[in-house]
């Protein structure tokens, strides 16, 4: 064969060459996700950016299996409002505690048996029995709470709820007798869809609003702890800009939908509790971090301080008609607390006997008017909350009061 053949050949197996070699790399073009870019500039390709290396308080460089120059940066979550099904749909429902175990959890049991579709996680941290273990006793409820997600993330129910283990505290929303049964009782499925993530204490002191300032080295002086929560929240969170202000109610108790946990891939919260794991911060302080983190990993806000009567209306059910209605509730209380002062002051003196000569008389009157006093606020206030309550059987009063549209037919 002649020269002239022998090339011709050579430029045909080049050209076919070539063109496999465009179709192959358009193939990729297409199928593979196009690189986003990190705060920090380094680009992330699909998966890779997940099970990232990142530095511990210590400066101790940690890795996971796979290895990624994105220190923990993770796609950016899209929040949108969840779909409400129809009036009378039976959302399924997981509570999630954590105790130790010297904690006593039998309300759990003997106060919410009668609730359909609800079932129960609970996490002994100090004395783990399957199938709720927890990797390591660290951070308070931290680490049960990310356990929970990361064991059952393909399997979640509608709405999970995360709470601690005691029955009634004073962090407990207070209209419905501190009892974390009540709120358990009371929580609106469709508000927590709705929302994807609702702080189940409604009273904003401590936590809101303008509470924890990272920034601020005076801000040390009444918070010890403020001075940990920017490095906290550079590993956490790299190359996000530590914020101004971190507020939400406290304690670390909320329900969250399925939607909304599913917003952030379960790497994301593998990330977090390995996080959790390899700090040095002490429990203390580890869980006092995420106590003001929570909201932001749900809501994308620093600072989460909804509406108190909207929280409780909305939420619960206890509508007292608009914010006015409900601070005139509380007006009440503080008049009452004041009588109660003054009674208080008075028994507190050792020579004080009612109606004995050896009083003075003016005490006697003052704590006679005081409990008068007393009574008539104790029977105002039954009024407006008993009003309160029936108020919020009515799906359209809460829609109203919540400040969202409603049509005959809705449910809450």
């Amino acid at each position: 064969m002649g020269s002239g053949g022998i090339r011709n050949r050579r430029l045909l197996a080049i050209c076919l060459s070539s063109l496999i070699c465009v179709v192959y790399r358009l193939y990729f073009w297409e199928s593979t996700p196009l690189p986003s870019t990190s705060p920090s500039g380094a680009k992330l390709h699909g998966f890779q950016q997940y099970g990232a290396s990142w530095t511990s308080a210590a400066g101790t460089q940690t890795s996971a299996a796979s290895q990624s120059p994105t220190l923990g940066v993770f796609p950016k979550p899209a929040f949108r409002p969840g779909f409400v099904q129809p009036a009378g749909y039976n959302y399924t429902r997981t509570l999630v505690v954590a105790r130790t175990a010297e904690e006593d959890v039998d309300w759990v049991e003997s106060e919410l048996r009668s609730i359909s579709f609800l079932e129960t996680a609970i996490y002994t941290v100090d004395a783990p029995t399957a199938p709720f273990i927890v990797p390591e006793n660290k951070g308070h409820e931290v680490m049960p709470y990310l356990t929970y997600i990361i064991d059952h993330y393909h399997n979640l129910s509608d709405i999970t709820m995360f709470m601690h283990a005691h029955s009634a505290t004073w962090h407990n929303d207070d209209l419905l007798g501190s009892q974390s049964s009540n709120m358990v009782h009371a929580l609106s499925p469709p508000k927590v869809v709705r929302d994807g993530y609702f702080n189940m204490r409604c009273h904003h002191e401590p936590g809101c609003p303008d509470h924890i300032h990272p920034l601020e080295e005076d801000d040390a002086l009444n918070k010890p702890e403020v001075t940990i929560f920017a490095p906290a929240w550079r590993e956490l969170f790299p190359g996000v800009p530590v914020p101004k202000v971190l507020s939400q109610p406290c304690c670390a108790q909320f329900a969250v939908s399925r939607d909304r946990i599913h917003a952030l891939p379960v790497e994301q919260y593998e990330f977090f509790r390995n996080w959790m794991l390899k700090t040095p911060l002490e429990d203390k302080l580890s869980g006092r971090v995420w106590e003001y983190v929570w909201q932001y990993i749900w809501t994308g806000l620093a600072e989460f301080c909804p509406k108190e009567h909207i929280c409780y209306c909305d939420g619960y059910g206890v509508c007292f008609g608009g914010e006015d209605k409900y601070r005139e509730f509380f007006d009440l209380r503080k008049k009452k607390s004041n009588w109660e002062k003054q009674v208080s002051d008075i028994l507190g003196k050792e020579n004080w006997v009612e109606g004995m000569a050896k009083t003075d008389p003016q005490d006697d009157a003052i704590v006679s008017q005081a409990r008068r006093q007393i009574d008539q606020l104790d029977s105002e206030m039954k009024t407006l909350k008993e009003q309160a309550f029936e108020r919020g059987k009515d799906p359209q009063s809460r829609a109203l009061e919540g400040g969202r549209d409603w049509k005959m037919g809705d449910g809450f």
